[in-house]
């Protein structure tokens, strides 16, 4: 893998989830301007208060290990602040969203939760969270906040409802000595993927070629096999992937090309994944991956530590995400970040906390530890991790955005919390022939049309 200087490498990143996405640069402050920038988030929170403030947090993305991360800065946060409890809730990841929106929907018991780009827009439609712009305008760290950044906060009509904490860009993970062993290529299309898949399948010593997702948001899976067929010139707009360009809300689930996408992504499922992979959700992915059951592997670079801690240096390989028959290789720009809820009883001390957290220090220590591509284009600056070792593939991947592309589903329609809820099921319906191709193409069709006709055009 090249070396190369990060400050170039991320000012082009963030130009290119501007560019691809919808959506830098700066210098690292001075000892003086940090304890400025300190004294401005906490400002109001440790004097002339009422008592101890106690602020409760809940994680979506939730693990041991990434809540210790959180647990580190916020006894920091608590060292600076000593009337100020940070409590972390971390429910387990399966059904971490669902237990947030029972809390948010109680209206009581939480200050911040993780919003993601998949719930940021049911969060704010609802007003469950409130924006942040106020805050924000006075915090200093917002000058090295890249366009990215800046796009996926401006989201939901123009205002801030999330600070992200980074993004997850995917990419294949492959076990290189499995490919070794059996003289084959390191994959860069889709049907290189397949066809691999199906050469290290081996049901006798139960090895397959790849870590099917069909559990929880499995769907956008099969989105990111039918985005790449497709190629994102047909779409009305990246950020709304299932309308087609000047179509007057004409969705994508009509063309020849996506049912033919669609049956690729079954033949990956029937020909080269495990079965009990229908109801694989990210836990089992990963260890499917590095537990020797699995050779190849679509994930976030957050798996790359998982990688590291669980596997030899030369059994393992990060290689750009698969390009389709368009040209392409699509995938969504995925993030998450932390929100404030509109009922808070401490708005200030709460906005304090979000924005210590979302400092370029205690970021930068995020996004190394977490493996996320951080929010703050002077991160290299903070940490050499960034210009090194297998994180620049996904560097590599922004320099060439004529091959690299981002789409992602229409989360900004109230419909699509009922479509978030439903979907996966469908779709598991489809794998073990409940229903057919064409059964599950006209109910995607029809509840985005409905969709359109009832809220217009969104986007």
């Amino acid at each position: 893998m090249r070396k190369k200087s990060f400050v170039t490498t991320m000012v082009a990143l963030a130009m290119t989830i501007t560019m691809l996405a919808g959506c830098a640069g700066g210098a690292a402050k001075g000892d003086q301007q940090k304890s400025q920038d300190k004294e401005e988030a906490t400002q109001g929170t440790t004097e002339g208060g009422d008592g101890d403030v106690h602020i409760t947090m809940v994680e979506s993305l939730t693990s041991p290990e990434r809540t210790e991360i959180l647990r580190n800065i916020a006894d920091k946060f608590e060292e600076e602040n000593p009337n100020i409890t940070i409590e972390i809730i971390s429910p387990p990841l399966e059904n971490a969203d669902s237990k947030i929106t029972q809390m948010l929907m109680n209206g009581s018991g939480v200050d911040i939760v993780e919003a993601r780009d998949s719930t940021v827009a049911q969060y704010a439609n609802n007003e469950w969270i409130q924006p942040l712009d106020k805050w924000i305008d006075g915090w200093s760290d917002k000058d090295t906040l890249t366009d990215a950044t800046i796009a996926a906060m401006k989201k939901i009509n123009n205002e801030s409802y999330v600070v992200p904490y980074g993004f997850l860009w995917r990419g294949l993970y492959v076990r290189a000595d499995w490919f070794s062993e059996n003289n084959l290529e390191l994959p860069t299309t889709w049907q290189e993927v397949y066809d691999a898949g199906v050469a290290l399948t081996d049901t006798s010593t139960n090895r397959f070629g790849y870590a099917f997702r069909g559990g929880t948001l499995g769907h956008q899976y099969a989105d990111t096999v039918i985005w790449s067929y497709l190629g994102t010139d047909v779409l009305d707009y990246p950020d709304a992937g299932y309308f087609l360009k000047d179509k007057e809300g004409e969705t994508i689930f009509t063309l020849p090309e996506t049912k033919e996408a669609l049956e690729f992504y079954k033949k990956l499922y029937s020909d080269a994944s495990p079965k009990d992979s229908i109801a694989w959700g990210f836990a089992e992915m990963v260890q499917g991956f590095v537990g020797g059951t699995t050779a190849m592997l679509i994930q976030d670079p957050e798996v790359i530590t998982t990688c590291e801690e669980n596997l030899e240096e030369d059994q393992w390989q990060l290689v750009p995400f698969p390009a389709g028959p368009s040209g392409e290789a699509v995938f969504p720009n995925g993030y998450g970040g932390w929100a404030m809820t509109s009922f808070t009883e401490h708005p200030d001390e709460v906005a304090a906390f979000i924005l210590y957290l979302s400092n370029a220090e205690n970021n930068t220590y995020f996004a190394k530890e977490y493996a996320t591509i951080p929010i703050h284009s002077n991160a290299p600056e903070i940490d050499s991790f960034f210009k090194e070792g297998r994180f620049a593939t996904y560097l590599e991947m922004a320099e060439n955005q004529e091959l690299y592309r981002c789409a992602t589903e229409p989360m900004m329609y109230n419909a699509y919390a009922t479509f978030k809820a439903d979907v996966d099921t469908m779709y598991q319906k489809w794998l073990t022939d409940e229903i057919s191709t064409d059964e599950l193409l006209k109910w995607l069709d029809d509840f985005w049309v409905k969709a359109y006709q009832e809220e217009g055009k969104k986007y």
